[in-house]
């Protein structure tokens, strides 16, 4: 700090006075911001008084800020994967209880007496795995998906057991743009829902179709292509799709690029899967412009044709998609009448789809009937994806007289049904094998109504329909197999116009797997055998199993217990896979957060470096400060020497 110079004797000016004071009145500002340094630790107080150390230390205060709270969010995450692998070891316990109830059941020792009461101690065991399934920590459910504050599994009449939680996942972030599941769903961790019944629709192309929904939802950058039509003389125009939203609106900038009539651009309608363009007269081709693929992946780019025919543009299924443009634009089938026939434990019904125009109403439909169905659209994007919420449950999905269930996708037992998941996975075992690995003959054994008989070979066969083509050889026209008209299974008709005599399946091995061994000893030959449906869908599910286990102990079936051993071993395996999972999450948060914590020393080193007082330095400047106002002080009181005599 400088003064103004002052000869000693003289009396101050009143601009050298003015300069002391304000030397004076500066000193004691600093040594007060200095004083303030020390006694709080911070370099500045107002942003103003130090901008570009301000502004970082501003930056480095949220950002530690943000990342206390990740601390927050990972002590939380990793207190509720710990409550969840207590509850799954539980689970886990159960499921290596019943493998040992499932061997002594099967056992030669065994009594009916030993099986009743190991069938007890099982529905004990599904007691306290269903109150596992219900934990809930905090106020929240574990294991209910995002429906946390629904109890997740509720058990019926029947011994079935509902899910009435989802499959998705409560996820917050344990770093910065990282984030991680802190749950694990009801379906994940229990297999609570079926298999889900889907298959591909093939949603026909609309001109409502949205660009976002092309090419199985991935969608279409747009942007502009060159369009050419030449009728005697090539007239070029650069068209500009990027405001287009719908395949219409794409249609509409085409053809509005050039004269009315001249181009026309419409669907497909052989396909109605892609687009097609359509001169007037001459010829059109379709280019993209430079470094861009916009008519390549509207299945439009093409040299110059009379027509041009593109290829198959994939749109996803949607909640809106029409029902009438299901399987390329077939449909359903007549709706009026028919619908579908849904049976799901305790519960049959006839569902009248025929009010359903769009998938939303479908599912709304099914929703207002309280079937206890899961429902949504595939991953895929190209079928409707719907299962059964109940453990322990036969579910199947047929016709009422109709195509509606088989056009939706979701009949439980068609003709691409593998005969190897006949049976709940027992199959019908059409290639059976000798010791010297020869061939043992299974045929399909038949009376007929003439009192013929017939054995057909149905070896090598896979699928269902390949057993009804097989059938449907024999008598082409006269035995006649095919689908249930209502429900499910296979239908025998045996009709020459004359015979009157009972239709008989012998209830040999392959009939009974095929659901079709049985009489029909009406006399009218246009009747046909009805044969059960053999593919009812399960939950393989550690509950479903301790249902069906109890069950088996409790009926004394020796078969059902044979076909519940490897699933218990398979369930056992995949219920490992769950819990090394959450092992994994849990890995996951412990080196985060040592990552965290040695981040945070240096974001705190850095926020000190920028916004915290060097002690040092400031009690330094104190000195050096307090120095220079003492002696301010005293060249004032030495300038400042005033009496009576200094006026006269």
């Amino acid at each position: 700090m400088s003064l103004s110079p002052i000869l000693p004797g003289r009396i101050p000016s009143s601009l050298t006075a003015s300069r002391l004071v304000g030397n004076v009145q500066r000193a004691n500002e600093l040594l007060a911001r200095l004083q303030d340094q020390v006694a709080t630790g911070q370099r500045f107080f107002l942003p103003s008084e130090a901008p570009s150390a301000a502004i970082r230390s501003i930056a480095l205060q949220k950002t530690i800020e943000r990342k206390s709270q990740m601390q927050v969010n990972l002590n939380t995450n990793r207190s509720l994967l710990s409550v969840t692998e207590t509850n799954l070891t539980t689970v886990s316990d159960a499921l290596n209880q019943a493998k040992t109830f499932l061997i002594a059941g099967v056992a030669d020792s065994a009594t009916d007496a030993d099986r009743q009461a190991m069938a007890i101690e099982v529905t004990s065991l599904l007691q306290g795995v269903v109150q596992a399934a219900n934990a809930k920590y905090q106020g929240r459910y574990l294991f209910g998906g995002t429906e946390s504050r629904t109890t997740p599994f509720e058990t019926l009449g029947g011994g079935l057991v509902r899910y009435n939680g989802n499959s998705e996942s409560i996820q917050s972030y344990i770093d910065l743009n990282q984030l991680i599941a802190n749950n694990v769903d009801g379906e994940t961790a229990f297999a609570a829902l079926t298999k889900p019944i889907s298959k591909d629709v093939d949603p026909a192309l609309t001109l409502a179709t949205r660009i976002a929904d092309l090419n199985s939802g991935r969608g279409v950058g747009l942007g502009p292509i060159t369009v050419t039509v030449d009728n005697g003389g090539p007239v070029v125009k650069t068209v500009d799709l990027t405001t287009a939203g719908t395949v219409g609106d794409v249609k509409t900038l085409i053809e509005n690029a050039f004269p009315p009539g001249t181009l026309t651009v419409d669907i497909d309608p052989a396909t109605k899967n892609g687009l097609r363009l359509t001169p007037a007269a001459g010829t059109v081709a379709v280019a993209d412009v430079a470094g861009s693929t916009v008519a390549a992946d509207l299945g439009i780019a093409s040299a110059a044709a009379a027509q041009i025919t593109g290829s198959d543009l994939d749109p996803q299924l949607t909640l809106l998609t029409k029902l009438a443009d299901f399987n390329a634009g077939a449909g359903i089938g007549t709706t009026a009448g028919k619908g579908l026939l849904i049976n799901n434990g305790l519960i049959s019904k006839t569902i009248d789809i025929s009010s359903a125009a769009t998938v939303q109403d479908f599912f709304n439909l099914l929703e207002s009937n309280n079937l206890d169905l899961s429902l949504g659209i595939n991953e895929t994007g190209d079928g409707l994806d719907i299962a059964s919420r109940l453990s322990g449950a036969d579910f199947t999905i047929g016709e009422n007289g109709g195509t509606n269930a088989a056009g939706l996708g979701i009949r439980t037992l068609d003709g691409s049904t593998l005969l190897a998941d006949l049976n709940l996975g027992q199959g019908a075992q059409v290639d059976l094998i000798d010791s010297q690995g020869n061939p043992i003959p299974a045929p399909l054994n038949i009376t007929r109504r003439d009192g013929s008989n017939i054995a057909i070979d149905l070896q090598g066969l896979s699928t269902v329909q390949q057993v009804l083509d097989t059938i449907n050889a024999v008598d082409p026209g006269v035995l006649v197999a095919s689908l249930n008209a209502v429900g499910n299974g296979i239908s025998l008709l045996d009709n020459d116009g004359s015979s009157t005599g009972p239709l008989i399946v012998a209830g040999d091995a392959v009939a009974v797997a095929l659901g079709l061994d049985g009489t029909e000893a009406g006399t009218d030959a246009t009747v046909p055998l009805v044969g059960k449906d053999v593919n009812p869908q399960k939950s393989n599910g550690v509950i479903s199993l301790l249902v069906r286990l109890g069950q088996a102990l409790s009926s004394n079936d020796s078969r059902e217990l044979e076909r519940l051993d490897p699933l218990i071993d398979a369930e056992t395996q995949r219920f490992t896979l769950v819990r090394g999972e959450i092992g994994s999450r849990q890995k996951v948060l412990d080196d985060v957060q040592n990552r965290l914590q040695d981040e945070d020393i240096s974001l705190q080193q850095a926020l000190s470096a920028e916004f915290d007082t060097d002690l040092t330095q400031a009690v330094t400047q104190i000195a050096q400060v307090s120095k220079v106002l003492q002696a301010t002080l005293q060249i004032s009181s030495q300038t400042a020497q005033l009496s009576l005599f200094s006026f006269l």
